[in-house]
Parts: structure tokens; C-alpha cells; sequence
């Protein structure tokens, strides 16, 4: 029972809709909302526009109102981007369905979840502590 009950911190009992974890990127068409529904996290068109760009902006505004843009730079085509954490450490956005990466922050080895704040702000942490007590 006692082991049991050391193991239960790494286990989530609940759906995060605010974090982005390896294995699970955030495809076109999903949406990530911070913690309190302050902002969100998604891809979107400006208006008259059919680019498509990963940005965050107010939650639940009647007029969306975009305040980060990660690829104003590369914006995409169509509607096949996602964002992933992948298995070269990068945390990206890619095209084709994943096969292009159209714009990357590198990060430090290891296996990392990113997580949209309620500030507005992304956090970064390592998920290994469970994984090293569950071999």
C-alpha cells in the first residue's frame, strides 16, 4: 500500500487541455486553453487570409485578438501543421503533416512537456521523475 501510494504524484487523474507533451502535438484545429481560460493556443488565418500561423490570444473574446506569433515568418499553406515535441529535442512547428520543420526552439536532452500559462506564457518541464520510478 505504501508503494502504491508513493507512485500516485506521477500519475494524472485529469485531462490537460493547457500542456503539449512528446508523442502528442497539438494538430490544426485543436486548441490548447491556459489553466484559468485566460488565453489559447492554437493555429488560426488572420483575417482575409488563408496563411496559417501558430499564435496565443485572449480566451473567450468576442473578437479574437492574437498577442504572440511563433511563425510570422513562415506562415503555412494549409491546414496540416501541428506543433510537437519531438525526438530530436526540438519544439516545433511543422507542415506536411510533420515531414517540414517550419520553425523550431531547441531544447536541452531530455523528455519535456510544454504548458500554456495563465500569464500568457509557456513553461517548460522535464517529465522524467516519474519514468526513472516506473521502469
Amino acid at each position: 500500500l505504501l508503494s502504491l501510494l508513493l507512485l500516485l504524484p506521477c500519475f494524472s487523474f485529469s485531462i490537460e487541455t493547457d500542456t503539449i507533451k512528446p508523442n502528442n502535438p497539438l494538430r490544426d484545429g485543436d486548441v490548447l486553453v491556459s489553466g484559468r481560460q485566460t488565453f489559447s493556443l492554437g493555429f488560426f488565418s488572420p483575417k482575409n487570409s488563408i496563411r496559417r500561423y501558430l499564435g496565443i490570444w485572449y480566451h473567450n473574446v468576442s473578437e479574437q485578438t492574437v498577442i504572440w506569433v511563433a511563425n510570422r515568418d513562415a506562415p503555412l499553406n494549409d491546414t496540416s501543421g501541428l506543433l510537437s515535441l519531438d525526438s530530436r529535442d526540438n519544439f516545433g512547428i511543422y507542415a506536411a503533416n510533420g515531414t517540414s520543420l517550419v520553425w523550431s526552439a531547441k531544447l536541452p536532452a531530455g523528455n519535456f512537456a510544454a504548458r500554456l500559462l495563465n500569464s500568457g506564457n509557456w513553461e517548460m518541464s522535464i517529465l522524467d521523475t516519474c519514468k526513472k520510478l516506473n521502469p
